[in-house]
C-alpha cells in the first residue's frame, strides 16, 4: 500500500518514539523508509552585531552538519515520492499550541499524502 514512507525527526528522544511505528509499517508494506530532519534558522536581529551574526551563521552551519550526521547514522536517503508521512506529536494544547502552532497540524493540512501522527509518551508520565 505504501511504497515510500517518510519519518520526520528533530533529534529528540520524543520524536524517535515514532521510529518503531515507521519501521513496523515499512516492514508490513515492504516500503522504503526515508528520514527527514529539518533545521530551522536561528533568530537574528538588526540589533545583533556583526561578530554575533557571524557566530550565529557558524552555529547554523554546525546544526546543519549535526543534523546530516544524525540522519546518516540512521540511514538518510535522497528525496523521493512519499506515500505516507509518520511523525511524533508532542500533544501541545491550549496557549502553547495557539502561540507556537503545531508542526503536526501544519504537515497534516499541507500534505497531499496520508500523515500518521504518533502520540508521544512523556517519560515522566510513564514512570508514574
Amino acid at each position: 500500500m505504501y511504497r515510500r514512507i517518510l519519518l520526520t525527526l528533530d533529534g529528540s528522544a520524543m520524536a524517535e518514539q515514532a521510529l518503531a511505528v515507521a519501521v513496523n509499517h515499512a516492514k508490513k508494506f515492504q516500503s522504503e523508509l526515508y528520514l527527514l530532519r529539518v533545521v530551522g534558522p536561528l533568530i537574528k536581529s538588526y540589533r545583533t552585531g556583526m561578530a554575533t551574526m557571524s557566530a550565529i551563521e557558524k552555529a547554523e552551519e554546525q546544526l546543519r552538519v549535526i543534523a546530516e550526521d544524525y540522519l546518516e547514522g540512521i540511514a538518510f536517503s535522497d528525496q523521493n515520492k512519499i506515500d505516507l508521512i509518520v511523525m511524533c506529536t508532542r500533544g501541545e494544547s491550549g496557549f502553547t499550541r495557539w502561540m507556537l502552532g503545531s508542526n503536526t497540524d501544519y504537515v497534516i493540512r499541507g500534505s497531499n499524502v496520508p500523515v500518521l501522527a504518533v502520540p508521544a509518551i512523556d517519560a515522566q508520565m510513564e514512570n508514574k
